[in-house]
């Protein structure tokens, strides 16, 4: 059966399909753009949708729904939280299941399984705040004139994430990040170099993307106001990078199956300058919004927009991964 017979049968399947978009977290905004996008392009690929705008860290009525395409980013969208209320009324979603999904969005816990299975991150280590401010584990502590990425673990879109250069500029960061992690952070090494991303689409890595952003650091303003500024590249555009973009796509897929995910999921890498890939995150519900990494990658592949969502859609499950 081709793609579009597959599609036309799973529109049958899933005649009502409900986007959930916004939410609580500290990326609603941007959750709202995805949302929106999905919404029309699943539309134009023929699906009945209704999209829906969370208020509360709850479902809302999905009588007659019979599929819901997440669009949420953040706590309760991607840490298994919504799917977890979808599997309790047997709802089809997209995207990673509980587990997962509660596994790639804790940076920590993704961190130890990586290392577990092998998979290159950055040296690192983690503090935790009771009474005093302790390192409870870790390969790595912050020496002269070493930069370190003082990151809240269940945050995205680089939402609690600050760069420091100095020892001073480290306290600051803590501080920072504890206004969205008061109980426990993770500071890595900073990798000097070149920050690539790998879409992942069913079990196909996609080709990576390489994001250069104007100043060098892409942070929240990088990603969604640069105006243009920060620019998108294929490694693959180059044969001097044609082995390394593979072995990218091969860590990627591995890091995808290492913490169970199913569907879809991006993966972002710090390359070093000597070529050494260092996976920093998995995101299990990358944005969809016009500057969206994914949708850059897919297309490279000859997907539209439409295409993209609809593959995504056809992946929804209403039953635990069986990973």
């Amino acid at each position: 059966m081709d793609a579009e017979c597959r599609c036309r049968k799973r529109v049958e399947t899933f005649t009502k399909v409900a986007v959930l978009m916004g939410g609580t977290s500290s990326e609603r905004t941007i959750s709202l753009t995805s949302g929106m996008a999905a919404t029309g392009a699943l539309r134009e690929a023929g699906y009945d949708v209704t999209p829906f705008t969370l208020e509360r860290d709850e479902l809302p009525d999905l009588a007659g729904i019979t599929a819901a395409f997440i669009a949420l980013h953040g706590r309760f969208g991607e840490d298994g939280g919504v799917q977890r209320l979808l599997e309790g009324r047997g709802i089809p979603y997209t995207g990673s299941g509980v587990e997962a999904s509660e596994l790639s969005f804790d940076k920590i816990r993704t961190q130890q399984r990586l290392l577990a299975v092998g998979i290159p991150v950055p040296k690192h280590r983690i503090l935790s705040f009771g009474k005093d401010a302790e390192v409870v584990s870790g390969q790595w502590a912050v020496g002269s004139g070493q930069w370190a990425v003082v990151k809240a673990p269940c945050e995205g879109s680089s939402v609690g994430v600050v760069l420091a250069k100095t020892e001073t500029e480290l306290a600051a960061a803590i501080a920072e990040c504890r206004r969205y992690s008061p109980d426990r952070l993770l500071v890595e090494q900073y990798i000097p170099g070149r920050e690539w991303s790998v879409g992942v689409l069913g079990d196909t890595a996609l080709p990576p993307v390489e994001i250069r952003p104007k100043d060098g650091w892409y942070g929240w303003d990088a990603k969604y106001f640069s105006g243009g500024t920060t620019v998108y590249a294929f490694p693959d555009d180059n044969p001097a990078d044609a082995a390394l973009s593979q072995q990218c796509r091969d860590i990627a897929l591995a890091t995808f199956h290492a913490l169970g995910c199913r569907g879809y999921a991006r993966v972002d890498f710090r390359i070093d300058p000597a070529g050494n890939p260092y996976v920093l995150e998995l995101n299990a519900l990358p944005g969809l919004t016009a500057s969206s990494i994914l949708p850059r990658a897919a297309a490279r592949l000859g997907f539209s927009f439409p295409r993209l969502c609809a593959t995504i859609m056809e992946g929804a499950r209403a039953t635990p991964s069986p990973h």
